[in-house]
C-alpha cells in the first residue's frame, strides 16, 4: 500500500475506538462498585446512662444548625463530631438502635448519650427515662460482596435443586 487510506476514514476510527474505551472503563468502574458492600463496624465502646428528650425540644434548632425531630434516629452527644452514626444498646434488654449525632449534651452528670424519643423508644427506654447503655461509634467501611456460590456441581453439568 502506497501511503493510502484503505477506504475508512481514520480519525472517526480513532475517535470511535477511544469511545469505546471510556465506555468500557465505565462499565468495568460501576461493575466493580456494585461488587461492594457499605458495612458500619464498631470503632469505640463507653458505656454509662442514656436518656432522652423531645416535646419541649422538638422543632428547636440542635447544635449543628438543623432542627430537632423527636421522631427521628439522633441523639446528643457531648463530643463526638456532628453526623457520627452510633449503636446505642439498652444493657437491660440487648436492644438496640443506630442514631446519628446532631446535638450537644446531655448535660447531666453520669449521663453519656441523649436520644430522640423515637430511639428511646426503639430500645424500650420511654417508660423508665433513662438506661444503662453501651455506645459504639461505627465506622463505615467499603467491603467486598460475597460472590455467589455456583449453582452447577463441579464436574458434572447437573444443577443442584433449589
Amino acid at each position: 500500500m502506497n501511503g493510502k487510506s484503505c477506504g475508512c476514514s481514520g480519525p472517526i476510527s480513532w475517535k470511535v475506538a477511544v469511545i469505546l474505551v471510556l465506555i468500557a472503563i465505565l462499565v468495568g468502574a460501576f461493575l466493580s462498585s456494585c461488587a461492594k458492600k457499605t458495612v458500619m463496624r464498631p470503632k469505640h465502646s463507653a458505656e454509662g446512662h442514656a436518656s432522652w428528650y423531645g416535646p419541649g425540644f422538638h422543632g428547636r434548632t440542635t447544635a449543628n444548625g438543623e432542627r430537632y425531630n423527636q421522631y427521628a434516629m439522633t441523639a446528643a452527644h457531648k463530643k463526638l463530631p456532628f453526623n457520627t452514626k452510633v449503636r446505642v444498646i439498652n444493657l437491660n434488654n440487648n436492644k438496640s438502635v443506630i442514631v446519628r449525632i446532631n446535638d450537644r449534651g446531655p448535660f447531666i452528670r453520669g449521663r453519656i448519650i441523649d436520644l430522640s424519643k423515637k430511639a428511646a423508644k426503639e430500645i424500650a427506654m420511654l417508660d423508665s427515662g433513662t438506661a444503662p447503655v453501651r455506645i459504639e461509634t461505627l465506622e463505615v467501611i467499603e467491603v467486598e460482596a460475597p460472590k455467589k456460590p455456583s449453582r452447577f456441581v463441579r464436574g458434572s453439568h447437573k444443577r443442584i435443586p433449589k
